[in-house]
C-alpha cells in the first residue's frame, strides 16, 4: 500500500484563532456591505476585548502558519510562458488546487470567502494604512528565528528565478550582443548567496554591506528590464517575451521587500512592512480577477507596441497646413476613383446571382483587393482613419506633464484630426458619387439596363434610409471591423520586426539565388513598411464582403453598410431609377450617408482610442474636463476643426492655445 503524504496540522489553539479571527472579519464585512465604504473610525465596530483577542489570535496563528510557498509563488506567474500561465490559472478556477493545511493560502480563503473581501481589504488599506490595528508587526511574530529562515529560503529561490529568466532565449535575443543588459541577473544572485552567507555566520558588517550590493544588482536589472521594454521598439514584443520581462520585474519587486525585511532582522529593526507584505499577499490571493489582470498586464504592452505601429501611421493622416490639406483632399479623391470601381465590380458580381458563399468570398476578393490598391498607390480611403488617428491623440495625452497640458493637446489633436478627417470624407464622397454614375452611364450605354434593373436601383436606394433599413446598425459594424483591421495592421508590423521577416527573406536561398541584390534589398524593405497595412487591409475586406453571408446562414441581421460605398450606391440607385425620386426622398438618403459616414467614423474611433489610451496604462477620470477644454477651444478657434492655420503658426499651435 503505497504511503500517504501527511501534511501538517494547526493546533487546537490556531484552529481557534481561526475561527476568531473570521468571526471579527465577519463583523467588518458586513459593515462594507451595507455602506459599500470602511468606517473612518473602525474602531467602533469593534470592542476593546475584540480588538485584543484579534491581536492574540494573530500571534497565534503567525506561530504556526506556512509562509514560504506564499513568498515565492502568490501573485507570481508559475508557468513557462503566457499560455501555461494562462491555463494554469484557469484550471485552478474550475477545480481548485490543494494546500498544505497550514499553508497561508488556505487560511486566506477560510477567512475570506466573499467576492467582495478584495474590495474591502484595498479600501480598508487606504484608508488606515498597514498598521491599521495600531499592532506592532514585530508582535505578530513570536519567533523572529522561524520568519527569518522562511524569508531566507524565499530569497533564495526568488534569486534562483530571476537568474533563470535573465538567461531565457526571449530576453537573450533582445540583449543582443549587450552582454551587461543579462549580467545583474546574474550577479545579484552571487550577491544573495553571499548575503545569506553572512548573515548565517551573524557577520552584520558583511551582511550589510551584502545587502546594499545585492540591492545594487536588483536595481540594475529593473533598468535593464525598461531598456529591453524601450528596445522593443525597435525589436518588436512577443506574448512570450512580455510574459518573461512581466514576471521577471514581480520577482525581483518580491525579492527585494523579502531582501528589506531580512535586513530589518540583522539590524534589529522592527519588521515594518510585514504586514504590508502580508496584506498584499491575501489580497492577490483572493482577487475574483486574476485572470483578467494576468492578461491585461501581459496584453498591455502588446497594444501599445501594437497602437505605437499605427500611431507612427497616424501622423501621416493628419494635416499641418493648407498644402498637406489639398494633398489629403487629393488622395482621398484617389481613393474615391478606386472605390467607385469597387462598386461597379460588385454590382456585377451580384448580378450574377451566384449562392451566397460564393458571393461572399468574391466580395471579399473585391473589398480586400480594391483596399490593397489604394494603399499601394498611396491613396486615402476616410474610414480607414480612425484607427489610425486615435493612437497618435492617445500619444498627446501620454506625453502631456499635467491634466491641463494634456486637455490643451488634446483639443489642438482633435481639432487637427477634424479637418484631416473631413478633407478625406470631401476627397471620397466627391469622386466616388459623379465616377459611380459616369461608370454605369458607360454600362448602360454598352449592356443597357442588363446589370441595373430598376428593382435592384430601388433595393440600393432603400439600403441607405436611416429610418426603413438598419443601416446605423450595420454602419455600426463596418465601423468595428475598420478598428479590428487597424488592430491587425499593428499586429503585422509589429510580427514583421519580432520575427525578423526582412531579414530572413534577404538570407532566403531560393530568392538570394534568383533576385539581384539589390532588387532584393528593395523588396525587404517594401515588405517591412507595408506588410502590417496589407495584412489590415485583407483581414477588413473579408470581414466586409463575409458578413451578409453570416447574416444569411443564421437569420441574424448581419451586413455592413460603409460610407463610401454606400455614396457609391447612392448613385447607382438614382441613376437606376432615372432621378424619380422626391425632395424628401433626396433629404432622407443623404441623411442616411451621413449616419453611416458618423457611425463608421464614432465606432472605429472610440474602440481605437479606449484601446490606445489603455495600452499606456491610462485611465480617463475626467471626461467632461476633456469635453469642456474641447468646446472652449473649439469656440475660441472654430476655423481650425474645418481648415488648417495659416503655416507659420502651426509649429507654435501649443504655444498660444488661451483656455
Amino acid at each position: 500500500m503505497p504511503a500517504q503524504i501527511e501534511y501538517r496540522k494547526f493546533s487546537p489553539e490556531a484552529e481557534s484563532s481561526i475561527k476568531t479571527i473570521s468571526v471579527l472579519t465577519d463583523k467588518m464585512r458586513q459593515a462594507y456591505l451595507q455602506s459599500g465604504l470602511i468606517p473612518a473610525d473602525i474602531y467602533s465596530l469593534f470592542s476593546t476585548n475584540d480588538i485584543l483577542l484579534f491581536r492574540s489570535s494573530l500571534v497565534t496563528l503567525f506561530a504556526e502558519v506556512d509562509l514560504s510557498y506564499v513568498l515565492v509563488e502568490s501573485g507570481i506567474p508559475m508557468g513557462n510562458s503566457f499560455g501555461d500561465e494562462t491555463s494554469r490559472i484557469i484550471k485552478s478556477k474550475i477545480l481548485p488546487y490543494v494546500y498544505d493545511e497550514c499553508d497561508l493560502r488556505l487560511v486566506t480563503r477560510k477567512i475570506f470567502h466573499h467576492k467582495k473581501d478584495a474590495q474591502m481589504l484595498e479600501a480598508l488599506s487606504q484608508l488606515h494604512g498597514s498598521d491599521w490595528l495600531q499592532a506592532d508587526s514585530a508582535l505578530l511574530v513570536p519567533d523572529i528565528a522561524i520568519l527569518q529562515n522562511q524569508l531566507e529560503s524565499a530569497a533564495m529561490v526568488l534569486s534562483y528565478r530571476i537568474a533563470a529568466a535573465g538567461i531565457e532565449e526571449e530576453i537573450a535575443i533582445r540583449a543582443g550582443e549587450d552582454g551587461a543588459l543579462i549580467t545583474p541577473f546574474l550577479e545579484q544572485n552571487r550577491e544573495i548567496n553571499e548575503l545569506l552567507v553572512s548573515i548565517e555566520k551573524q557577520d552584520r558588517d558583511k551582511a550589510a554591506e551584502d545587502y546594499a550590493q545585492a540591492m545594487v544588482m536588483l536595481k540594475q536589472c529593473k533598468e535593464n528590464i525598461r531598456s529591453l521594454d524601450k528596445a522593443a521598439v525597435v525589436n518588436g514584443a512577443s506574448l512570450q517575451h512580455t510574459f518573461i520581462v512581466n514576471k521577471s520585474s514581480i520577482l525581483i519587486d518580491r525579492l527585494a521587500i523579502i531582501l528589506s525585511l531580512l535586513h530589518e532582522i540583522e539590524e534589529d529593526i522592527k519588521i515594518t512592512g510585514f504586514l504590508g507584505l502580508i496584506r498584499d499577499i491575501v489580497i492577490m490571493e483572493i482577487s475574483p480577477k486574476q485572470l483578467r489582470d494576468f492578461l491585461s498586464r501581459n496584453v498591455q504592452l502588446i497594444a501599445y507596441r501594437i497602437t505605437e505601429n499605427k500611431r507612427k501611421t497616424g501622423e501621416h493622416y493628419i494635416t499641418s497646413g493648407v498644402a498637406e490639406y489639398w494633398e489629403m483632399f487629393m488622395s482621398a479623391a484617389g481613393g474615391g476613383l478606386i472605390v467607385s470601381l469597387m462598386v461597379i465590380l460588385k454590382l456585377m458580381i451580384h448580378h450574377a446571382e451566384m449562392p451566397p458563399l460564393w458571393e461572399g468570398l468574391l466580395f471579399s476578393l473585391n473589398y480586400a483587393g480594391g483596399f490593397v490598391l489604394v494603399h499601394i498607390l498611396g491613396f486615402t480611403i476616410a474610414t480607414k482613419q480612425p484607427a489610425m488617428t486615435a493612437a497618435y491623440i492617445a500619444a498627446s495625452l501620454d506625453e502631456a506633464k499635467s491634466d491641463d497640458d494634456g486637455y490643451e493637446n488634446f483639443a489642438v489633436m482633435i481639432a487637427a484630426v477634424s479637418r484631416s478627417q473631413l478633407a478625406s470624407f470631401a476627397g471620397n464622397l466627391l469622386v466616388v458619387f459623379p465616377f459611380s454614375l459616369l461608370w454605369i452611364f458607360f454600362l448602360n450605354v454598352i449592356f443597357g439596363d442588363y446589370f441595373l434593373k430598376e428593382a435592384t436601383a430601388q433595393q440600393l436606394l432603400d439600403s441607405v434610409h436611416p429610418i426603413f433599413s438598419l443601416s446605423v446598425l450595420y454602419a455600426a459594424f463596418a465601423g468595428f471591423y475598420l478598428f479590428l483591421s487597424g488592430l491587425i495592421s499593428g499586429f503585422g508590423d509589429n510580427k514583421v520586426i519580432v520575427s525578423h521577416i526582412g531579414l530572413r527573406l534577404m538570407h532566403h536561398p531560393w530568392l538570394s539565388k534568383h533576385i539581384s541584390h539589390s532588387r532584393l534589398t528593395k523588396i525587404v524593405a517594401y515588405t517591412e513598411q507595408n506588410l502590417g497595412p496589407i495584412i489590415g487591409n485583407i483581414a477588413v475586406g473579408f470581414m466586409l464582403g463575409m458578413t451578409a453571408f453570416l447574416g444569411h446562414i443564421t437569420g441574424l441581421p448581419l451586413d455592413i453598410r460603409h460610407v463610401t460605398f454606400s455614396a457609391g450606391n447612392l448613385a447607382l440607385g438614382l441613376f437606376g431609377t432615372s432621378f424619380h425620386v422626391t425632395a424628401i426622398q433626396v433629404f432622407a438618403m443623404l441623411s442616411g450617408i451621413f449616419l453611416i459616414g458618423l457611425v463608421n467614423f464614432l465606432v472605429s474611433f472610440s474602440f481605437a482610442l479606449q484601446v490606445a489610451i489603455r495600452s499606456r496604462g491610462l485611465r480617463l477620470k475626467n471626461y467632461p474636463d476633456l469635453a469642456k477644454s474641447e468646446l472652449k477651444y473649439f469656440w475660441k478657434h472654430p476655423k481650425e476643426f474645418f481648415w488648417p492655420m495659416k503655416e507659420k503658426k502651426q509649429d507654435t499651435v501649443a504655444d498660444h492655445v488661451d483656455f
